[in-house]
């Protein structure tokens, strides 16, 4: 029976800040939920040495060892053989792993190259964990310490066949107490505000625990229960988000995991509206945000990326008076980016956004981090001055995330309204 574990995270890219795992928590939040208490969770580099050594640790400490990535066919993959050394297995070569590998190139009308066979060799007695949507193949080993399950690093592939382990392994889960976590995120709101409308709700709580995350566009309320099953876990965890929603209405987006681009095209689905942007200072980022979201097309028409005075003039038709006189970056110019791209667009709202990023420009009453952001909706035209801090990216994000805030408070309240 499998209680606790450890998450194993194979790659040197991982040290490196462009290049983040989300697949150690994704991983957590599915064994907590099956009762299996995750104690550890490594990152570890492309070296055979130090990855056979994490392994055995994990298997001297916990039920269950839990590896991404290391699975391909060069020769800095090694989680098979740090696995084989871990558990005292030799490694043993499955020829119906390399059989269908090849299958899978020929497919593609490719020819497996030779070093694709170093896939096929797993540690003895492994049971394989096919790959649908990849190449490598993973595996699972039972040893004397405990259990080893080897996951290749692709999300989408890792994901699909840990269902597949799950499948075959579902009695072997189930600790006296499971974890259950939900998180609830909010904006338009600072951090001491909202502790102030919630904190008498959860300030004596001990379970679920109650935790605040504070992020560069959210606020995130996670909640962490601990109960004998989900059903009792969900009646203790589900009147408390019900009562911080009633509290937080208005700010309160997401109560099941969701970003705001998503929270917000769906609500453009069900009103039956469409949406179009200009963007200045975001440079594309909004447009970026919302066509991320699957089934955007149903509701975005598109984004104008105006950013210099010469594109807001002549696909915007934004008077040169105004910038003369206004400047780029002004209420006046982008009440009439947003005006000019309604009348192109024909979109039901409409978004503007013009301002300094940065680290240079600005005046004395523009500096650099204001934002105005105008909003065409059937009903009025308005327009928002902001005062942004950050880097210049974080300017750009947080420009867009004003935005998507925008289109939530309004779609809400039309939402309500019928």
């Amino acid at each position: 029976m499998y209680k606790t574990a450890q998450i194993v995270v194979v790659g040197s890219e991982f040290f490196s800040r462009d290049k983040r795992d989300t697949n150690s928590i994704w991983l957590t939040e599915e064994l907590e939920k099956r009762g299996v208490r995750v104690l550890d969770k490594s990152t570890v580099a492309d070296d055979l040495e130090t990855l056979t050594r994490v392994i055995k640790q994990g298997l001297e400490s916990t039920d269950l060892v839990v590896s991404t990535g290391g699975l391909g066919p060069t020769e800095d993959d090694r989680t098979r053989d740090a696995a084989a050394a871990a558990m005292g297995r030799p490694l043993e070569y499955r020829a119906e792993i390399a059989d269908e590998l090849e299958k899978r190139f020929a497919s593609r009308g490719r020819e497996m190259a030779e070093n694709n066979r170093r896939q096929a060799f797993i540690p003895a007695g492994s049971w394989v964990v096919d790959n649908p949507n990849g190449t490598a193949p993973g595996f699972f080993c039972e040893g004397k310490l405990g259990g080893f399950l080897a996951l290749p690093g692709p999300p989408r592939e890792m994901k699909g066949m840990f269902e597949t382990f799950l499948e075959h392994k579902a009695d072997a889960f189930g600790g006296e107490m499971l974890i259950l976590r939900r998180t609830l995120r909010v904006t338009g709101l600072g951090e001491s505000d909202m502790d102030r409308k919630i904190a008498d709700l959860y300030k004596d709580l001990q379970n679920p625990e109650v935790t605040i995350n504070f992020t560069p566009h959210n606020l995130e309320i996670h909640l962490t229960t601990r109960a004998p099953s989900v059903k009792e876990a969900e009646s203790l965890t589900n009147p408390l988000v019900e009562s911080i929603k009633e509290r937080l209405e208005g700010y309160l987006f997401s109560d099941d995991d969701r970003d705001l681009a998503d929270v917000v095209v769906e609500l453009l689905q069900d009103a039956g509206l469409t949406l179009a942007a200009a963007e200045s200072v975001t440079g594309g980022h909004f447009a970026h945000s919302i066509c991320c979201v699957n089934g955007a097309s149903q509701v975005f028409l598109g984004s104008v990326v105006s950013y210099t005075e010469e594109t807001k003039r002549g696909l915007l038709g934004v008077q040169q008076e105004t910038l003369d006189e206004f400047s780029a970056v002004s209420e006046e110019t982008a009440r009439e980016m947003v005006e000019g791209l309604k009348q192109k667009t024909g979109a039901n709202l409409c978004l503007a956004c013009t301002g300094y990023a940065g680290p240079t420009g600005g005046t004395e009453k523009d500096p650099v981090g204001t934002v105005y952001i105008a909003f065409s909706t059937p009903e009025k035209l308005t327009v928002r001055r902001l005062s942004l801090p950050g880097s210049r990216n974080l300017m750009r994000s947080r420009t867009t995330q004003a935005m998507l805030y925008m289109l939530f408070r309004y779609l809400r309240k039309l939402k309500t309204s019928t």
